[in-house]
């Protein structure tokens, strides 16, 4: 369909097992450094809570209720934790399976319809895109999120195509996992693109086929067991007291409310966190970077062709009109985080990679294009020398051999002479890419959670031989999910605003601005461990500079506090 376009993969074999290899790698770095006190360490709690109480049917997120999110990223962990332990390499690897599963089923979609360059293209696009990276290193609800709406897409449009049970049953498998990852948001990016496949290639007798329609019993087989353990924690227990209200029905929750409690803000600060309508637009710009130009670009041009030109029929038109709509719907919510745009990545490297290889197989497009990304290879090769050898120092020989070895290989694809420059341009986009991101996760991002008073008391405490018994540990300052994590237990929460409960035999968990009002109170501080601590989701030029950082730390102690 495309053997007359740029960008012809199917004779770079070696070329792309070598991508493979060396993404794998850079998803392999995130194994070894700590899990962020954000939601990375958070949603590790709630896994370890389920492991701690042997009760893998609740979530329980500090002692309180978590009505939120459904259960499979924590069941994952959990999973992991009792094979592996208790640790960043078990919290992160079902990461690492699912993106897999997402490039596979981008992949063999792509294939499906269209050829095997293209294919490759979509998937190397996808993994080397910079928002799917860190999605690993995040290990939140993005990755199983896209898995499963990516493997029922594939698997859904496949049964369209064939009509096999096999690929109705995947379907079905695919949209339970979004499901139970993150509600009704999974399965319908899903039932759209789906959707507009049948529209446009104007299958319609699949609908009055009866095999079709088990797809809806399929689905909530599998999701049956999520619905039970929401119906075990909250509608048997009727008397649980959650956001001020009592009767709360699980069942109906993750079924109905779930979704439209995010999309209005509701019980999400609100008013709206990031609630600009062109929040997701422009946060798509870093996310899918270095591919993010031509996204937009064929976004408009896939788009055009559709609402102008009257072309319906080409087999990538659903993927731009679903992400599209779905982009379009969702920025419109009132409570919108930067990981959102994650799950539309796939859909974006589909129909970026077909209008691609069209856009740069016009010798001037790719010549210019190619000039564009060279200057992006220069300006991300000067941010991976300064964040790695300037505000932060590479400290295993290995890193400077590595990347030494990536930057020479950049350097040499930017200045080689090629025939086609499109598969240049290409080459140097993922050379800059990972480049960037294995320092990130080999050097940076080791050298920055230094700087993570929850991970690094724990390592103090080790070091020191300081042991407390778990019972004797409260936490005054509750942010420091990792602390928690990284020691294997959940401690409970003191009440900051109640110091006359304090109880001067037990050790507490605080900040120094916690402590500092405490020695105001009359209160006396004996500091038993303590470490600087910075919120490292919140990185400020002051704090990366190394002449500025002290003034930007704070202090993270266990501490007895005395009256």
């Amino acid at each position: 369909m495309f053997k007359n376009y740029a960008i012809n993969l199917e004779q770079e074999n070696r070329s792309v097992y070598l991508i493979g290899f060396l993404c794998l790698l850079v998803y392999v770095g995130s194994l070894f450094f700590p899990l962020m006190d954000k939601d990375a360490a958070h949603h590790a709690n709630i896994a370890l809570h389920m492991l701690q109480y042997n009760d893998y049917l609740s979530l329980v997120d500090r002692d309180l209720d978590y009505l939120d999110k459904p259960h499979l990223l924590f069941w994952s962990s959990a999973l992991s934790f009792k094979l592996f332990g208790v640790n960043t390499f078990a919290h992160r690897l079902p990461a690492i399976l699912y993106a897999l599963i997402t490039l596979l089923s981008t992949y063999r979609l792509t294939l499906r319809l269209t050829d095997k360059s293209t294919a490759r293209l979509a998937a190397i696009m996808l993994a080397t895109a910079e928002g799917f990276i860190l999605s690993i290193n995040d290990a939140r609800m993005e990755t199983p999120l896209s898995a499963g709406i990516m493997l029922g897409m594939w698997q859904l449009i496949s049964y369209v195509d064939t009509r096999k049970w096999l690929n109705l049953i995947f379907a079905a498998l695919g949209a339970a996992i979004a499901f139970s990852t993150k509600g009704w948001v999974g399965p319908g990016i899903i039932f759209v693109a789906t959707f507009f496949y049948i529209l446009f290639q104007k299958k319609w007798d699949v609908l009055t086929n009866i095999r079709t329609w088990f797809f809806i019993p399929l689905l909530f087989l599998f999701i049956s067991p999520v619905i039970y353990a929401y119906y075990y924690q909250y509608d048997l227990h009727p008397h649980k007291v959650i956001r001020s209200m009592t009767n709360i029905s699980g069942v109906k929750f993750i079924l109905w409310e779930q979704n439209f409690e995010r999309f209005g803000g509701d019980n999400f600060n609100k008013g709206g966190r990031n609630s600009s309508y062109f929040f997701l637009y422009h946060t798509f710009l870093w996310a899918f970077f270095p591919w993010c130009l031509f996204a937009y670009m064929a976004l408009v041009y896939w788009i055009k062709r559709m609402l102008v030109n009257r072309e319906w029929n080409t087999s990538i038109n659903f993927a731009a009109l679903t992400f599209g709509l779905v982009l379009f719907g969702i920025s419109f919510s009132k409570f919108k985080m930067p990981h959102y745009i994650f799950m539309l990545m796939p859909l974006a490297s589909i129909f970026t990679a077909v209008y691609l290889r069209q856009l740069l197989s016009r010798e001037t497009a790719a010549k210019w294009f190619l000039t564009i990304h060279q200057v992006f290879a220069v300006l991300v090769l000067i941010a991976t020398i300064a964040l790695n050898f300037y505000f932060f120092k590479p400290f295993s020989i290995w890193v400077w051999i590595g990347g030494g070895i990536l930057m020479i290989g950049l350097l040499n694809l930017m200045w080689q002479r090629a025939a086609d420059k499109g598969l240049k341009l290409v080459y140097v986009s993922v050379g800059f890419s990972l480049l960037f991101n294995f320092f990130a996760n080999y050097s940076f991002f080791p050298n920055l959670f230094k700087y993570q008073g929850g991970n690094e008391l724990v390592k103090v405490m080790k070091e020191k031989g300081i042991k407390i018994p778990d019972e004797k540990i409260l936490l005054l300052d509750n942010n420091a999910h990792t602390f928690d994590f990284y020691l294997g237990h959940n401690h409970h929460v003191a009440d900051v605003l109640k110091p006359e409960l304090l109880d001067s035999s037990m050790y507490y968990l605080i900040s120094s601005p916690i402590a500092n009002n405490l020695v105001e109170k009359g209160y006396r501080i004996d500091t038993i461990a303590s470490h600087v601590d910075y919120n490292v989701s919140t990185l400020k030029l002051k704090f990366l500079n190394p002449k500025t950082r002290e003034s930007k730390l704070d202090t993270l102690m266990l501490a007895r506090i005395l009256k």
